[in-house]
Formats: C-alpha cells, sequence, structure tokens
C-alpha cells in the first residue's frame, strides 16, 4: 500500500503535474477548495503529507494551516507549501502558521 499525499491546490495545470508527478509512487487524493480538505481531515481522512497552495479562493492557504495545527489529531501532520509567492513575508507567515517547508512553484 502506498501512501498518501493530500494536495490542496486550485490551479487546474499545477494539480495535473502534481498527479501525473506523484503518483507512481503515492496515492494522491486532489482537493481543488481548502474547505472542502479540511473537512475530510477533520471527519478522518488520513494522510502522510499535505501540500498546499497558499492563495486560493473561499479559504486561503494560511486559515487552513491554522485550523490544521489547531487541532490535536491533525496538528503534528506534515505540511509542505507549495506557492507561487516568492515575497519573504508570505515564507514567514508560512512558517509561523505552521507549514513544514515551502517551496516556490
Amino acid at each position: 500500500m502506498k501512501p498518501s499525499i493530500l494536495i490542496v491546490e486550485d490551479d487546474p495545470v499545477m494539480v495535473t503535474f502534481l498527479d501525473e508527478y506523484l503518483s507512481s509512487d503515492f496515492d494522491t487524493v486532489m482537493m481543488t477548495d481548502a474547505a472542502q480538505a479540511l473537512e475530510s481531515l477533520t471527519s478522518g481522512m488520513l494522510t502522510a503529507l499535505i501540500i498546499l497552495d497558499l492563495f486560493m479562493p473561499e479559504m486561503d492557504g494560511f486559515e487552513f494551516l491554522e485550523a490544521v495545527r489547531s487541532q490535536d489529531r491533525l496538528n503534528k501532520m506534515p505540511v509542505l507549501v507549495l506557492s507561487g509567492s516568492e515575497k519573504s513575508e508570505d515564507r514567514i507567515q508560512a512558517f509561523q502558521t505552521g507549514a513544514d517547508d515551502f517551496v516556490v512553484k
């Protein structure tokens, strides 16, 4: 059984790329809505890693991170932020909010 990765990303091109790149070694779960992803996690979904975009409509990645880190069952789950932002303040805020790593797209 392959470990699973939850990818929370609203860009269809990036979703396709990540799925194609990772699906040979991981079970990938793609979600384009951070609120829906959070609901799945709080309902019991388990994943080895979350790959998270920061800038999405409705709930952004910072809000998602805060919600994940505030829950005992989820707060140790590794989160990799994958963002188009090269701003140091976005990187700093992501780490302060609980990201484990930050990669620029």
